[in-house]
């Protein structure tokens, strides 16, 4: 976890060089920046609540000696893990200004062309229609908050295994800056509901229709929506204003989050699996996402997954050791 936190160190001296050079520094920005840190804090204090059940069981699980032992690294997970969202927020609501948005008709192209000719949208309101989907959303809005921000207290508290710590925390930072900052200006895209307000026209309004007889819009998901559009033509950088499409980290978080759960128990992998749909599922139904945006998101993490798992770490072992920072991790890694 020390490593863990050094490298989100330099990854926010990378966010804050960027903006610097985008925008002028000034007392507007160094308050977002505090506001943006403040109310990251709390979210994450809100996660370590709804988490404080399980992680009270912790002590019991892996022995009081070793629970103490490893509250240095809980520190490094909780600093590190509020440094990388602040450092995140930023560099995504920057993404227009490195890249304006562009690639939206490529990706509604496709989307539609994959699914057979109808968008992805339309066919999740199609066969859910007079289903309760409303009930889903604190899954997508608030269940999901929980792993995206503290998957790596969890494995910090409760993880032996030094090479899976290693190779899952990696996993964790590569959702969040590969797909999230570098794939994400590489196909810079609003997505179909913000589609419409860039480009103009009306490809999407059937979805914003459809959104309002549902009575979405005129809830959370529409409050959110109207706020990152807000930011965006305001130029904002408060926290979690930034709008990107593709590839989509809500889907990459909650496939990780599966093929940890996974790895931990087998019994675990189905509600692992449900969880990936359901996110994926609500991403398009709520118009945030392309359909492609998941699916590009679920491969890359499963195939960075597999290729970690195979990969000889001989020679490696004390690397690993130091990264995870595991007590007693063994000397000897195994093969995947």
């Amino acid at each position: 976890m020390k490593l863990f936190f050094r490298i989100v160190l330099v990854y926010a001296a990378v966010s804050l060089g960027v903006i610097v050079v985008l925008r002028y520094p000034s007392p507007a920005l160094a308050s977002q920046a505090m506001a943006a840190t403040r109310t990251f804090g709390l979210q994450f204090t809100a996660a370590a609540i709804y988490m404080m059940p399980l992680l009270l069981l912790v002590p019991f699980v892996l022995g009081w000696r070793r629970f103490v032992s490893q509250l240095g690294l809980v520190g490094y997970a909780v600093m590190g893990s509020v440094t990388l969202q602040v450092a995140f927020s930023f560099l995504k609501s920057a993404i227009p200004m490195i890249v304006p948005f562009y690639a939206d008709r490529a990706l509604a192209d496709a989307d539609r062309w994959l699914h057979g000719g109808a968008d992805p949208w339309e066919l999740a309101h199609r066969w859910t229609e007079g289903l309760p989907v409303d009930a889903l959303m604190p899954v997508y809005l608030s269940v999901w908050t929980i792993p995206a921000v503290a998957l790596a207290l969890v494995i910090a508290v409760s993880d032996r295994d030094a090479e899976r710590t290693a190779r899952f925390v990696l996993l964790y930072l590569s959702c969040w800056i590969v797909l999230g900052n570098l794939f994400a200006l590489a196909g810079s895209s609003v997505g179909p509901v913000f589609y419409d307000a860039l480009i103009g026209g009306d490809r999407f309004a059937g979805l914003h229709r459809a959104l309002a007889e549902s009575g979405l819009s005129n809830g959370a998901v529409g409050g959110i929506q109207s706020y990152l559009w807000t930011s965006y033509t305001d130029r904002s950088m408060a926290l979690a204003s930034g709008i990107s499409a593709f590839p989509s980290v809500h889907v990459s978080i909650a496939t990780l989050t599966a093929i940890y759960m996974a790895e931990r128990s087998r019994w675990l992998l189905l509600p692992g699996l449900i969880f990936v749909a359901t996110i994926q599922f609500l991403s398009v139904y709520t118009g945030y996402h392309y359909a492609l945006d998941g699916y590009f998101s679920m491969l890359f993490v499963v195939g960075f997954w597999a290729v970690l798992r195979r990969i000889r770490l001989t020679g490696a072992e004390g690397a690993v050791a130091r990264f995870a920072q595991v007590p007693d991790a063994p000397l000897a890694i195994r093969r995947g």
